[in-house]
């Protein structure tokens, strides 16, 4: 998917008459340089493809972002499209009239009715969802839309997220949601139905292999032993297992080595301070402090 294209989509087709978007939130992240390829999750992803809905649900610092964007750029040109959730998307007329815009690298027109009602009613209705779906269905074969982030907009939009899903044929582009929580979206009726893939914490945490190959693109080499305890410490949590690399890089001092592979319980609660506190509202954020650190 090219930065060309996805700006031209979005300049040539304002999003819903009035709203506008900044053009990052329709590009992947950039790909570290550190990047640990996941080719068994590339796989997975791919397979789910054939089912009508595909969720990444993992912990924040669990490469569920990185994972999706190196995804995407080893996919054909143009055939991905990109959403980035934010705040703003609990506002539900925006976060469609963005989902519509994503589509448009992919399909100049994608979205053209539900635009039209969306602009003139200013509110959701099972007409803008049902002309979504019949859209996604026009797409080409092999097409895919990711919504990244998608746990900052489902308390707004999970029930017309519903809605589409149950009227997204697998036939239709791969639709994706990566979120730090399950979506409510009736999971448990597509599991049951096998038309859900889904990729979670247990299969984001990296091996202890994943870690070996995560420390060298970092310049660092550890005895085994070391590694070994390193990984068991972090239980494979890639944010965990960088703020090590970090640490360790540059380094061969053997006390400055003991005190990286402790991972330290301080390093990881400012992690989860500005990962995940910040992202919760004031009275909500102090709650989990208290509770949880």
């Amino acid at each position: 998917m090219g930065r060309v294209a996805v700006e031209s989509a979005a300049v040539e087709h304002g999003a819903s008459r009035d709203l506008q978007f900044a053009l990052t939130k329709f590009r992947p992240p950039t790909l570290p340089a550190t990047l640990v390829r996941r080719s068994e999750l590339h796989d997975r992803l791919t397979a789910g493809a054939g089912q009508r809905l595909t969720v990444i649900v993992g912990s924040a610092g669990a490469g569920k972002s990185v994972l999706l964007a190196d995804w995407a750029v080893a996919r054909p040109p143009g055939a991905t499209s990109w959403l980035s959730c934010d705040h703003a998307d609990t506002d539900s007329v925006r976060f469609w009239s963005g989902f519509a815009e994503a589509l448009r690298v992919i399909d100049p027109e994608f979205g053209a009715d539900a635009a039209d009602l969306l602009a003139m009613d200013r509110q959701m209705s099972a007409d803008v969802i049902a002309s979504i779906a019949n859209d996604a269905a026009k797409l080409p074969p092999g097409a895919a839309i990711v919504v990244d982030d998608f746990h900052l907009a489902a308390s707004a939009v999970s029930r017309n997220m519903t809605e589409l899903v149950e009227c997204w044929s697998a036939e239709s582009a791969q639709l994706l949601l990566a979120s730090r929580y399950d979506p409510p979206l009736r999971l448990h009726r597509m599991r049951m139905s096998g038309e859900l893939c889904e990729i979670r914490d247990r299969d984001l945490y990296f091996s202890l292999a994943d870690s070996r190959d995560l420390l060298a693109n970092f310049g660092v080499q550890l005895s085994d032993a070391d590694l070994a305890i390193l990984h068991q410490r972090s239980e494979g949590w890639p944010a965990a297992l960088q703020m090590a690399a970090l640490s360790l890089r540059g380094t061969t001092d053997p006390a400055r080595v003991a005190r990286a592979l402790e991972v330290h319980s301080h390093t990881i609660a400012e992690y989860f301070i500005a990962e995940v506190l910040d992202q919760q509202p004031p009275e909500v954020a102090r709650f989990m402090l208290d509770t949880s650190i």
